[in-house]
């Protein structure tokens, strides 16, 4: 069945579905970068419509998903791009693990074009399983997202999340207009859920397009 008439979805089939509509919105679009790419598994759901595409992170995990786009093993703010040549900028699941994350939307602002788009992920805070955790104050911040690796901060480790209103607050603090906000999953993290429920609260995903101000 088509991923789009699926209700029931896997959290990261509703979160490709979702960056695969916003690539294909702005195929015009052709340089593209994205920040703290990991794996680069969702970078490369932007390698079409002829782009050239970008990946930096800190990590070096030579994988072969590398194939199809340019690879900056490096710190995110020390990548040596020039002043606004970047169309599209993904950060997805970065702003959440830095301490400064005021400084990550300035480095973006910088790379990109006055009329480029920045794509932004961020967990919800008030997701459907951590929402109680919160509001019971059994989660505070920062929190360690897997035990066993407890010892390497920040990578594995949450030192802020953002509600609704404090995501669109940083943002806009930050030089950026919101054009789009996509409220993603209802669900367990890496399982099964509902891709979307009409924008009610207790989603999982943060995924914000915006537009520099001018």
């Amino acid at each position: 069945m088509n991923n789009k008439l699926k209700f029931i979805v896997t959290h990261d089939e509703a979160v490709n579905e979702a960056l695969r509509e916003i690539s294909f919105q702005y195929n015009h679009l052709k340089k593209f970068c994205d920040i703290g790419c990991g794996l680069g598994l969702r970078t490369l759901l932007f390698c079409k419509y002829g782009r050239k595409v970008i990946g930096i992170d800190i990590n070096d995990y030579k994988s072969s998903a590398y194939k199809n786009f340019t690879f900056i093993k490096g710190n995110i703010f020390k990548n040596k791009i020039e002043d606004k040549t970047i169309d599209i900028v993904l950060c997805f699941d970065v702003i959440e693990h830095i301490e400064n994350p005021n400084s990550l939307l300035q480095e973006i602002g910088r790379i990109l074009k006055d009329k480029g788009i920045l794509i932004l992920s961020t967990p919800n805070k008030y997701r459907l399983l951590a929402a109680p955790l919160v509001a019971l104050r059994l989660r505070k911040f920062p929190f360690c997202i897997s035990n066993e690796n407890r010892h390497l901060y920040p990578d594995f480790w949450h030192l802020r999340e953002y509600s609704e209103k404090e995501i669109k607050e940083f943002v806009l603090k930050n030089g950026f207009n919101v054009i789009n906000h996509l409220k993603v999953f209802y669900g367990i993290t890496g399982g099964m859920g509902i891709k979307n429920f009409f924008g009610f609260p207790f989603y999982h995903n943060h995924i914000l397009v915006l537009k520099k101000k001018y």
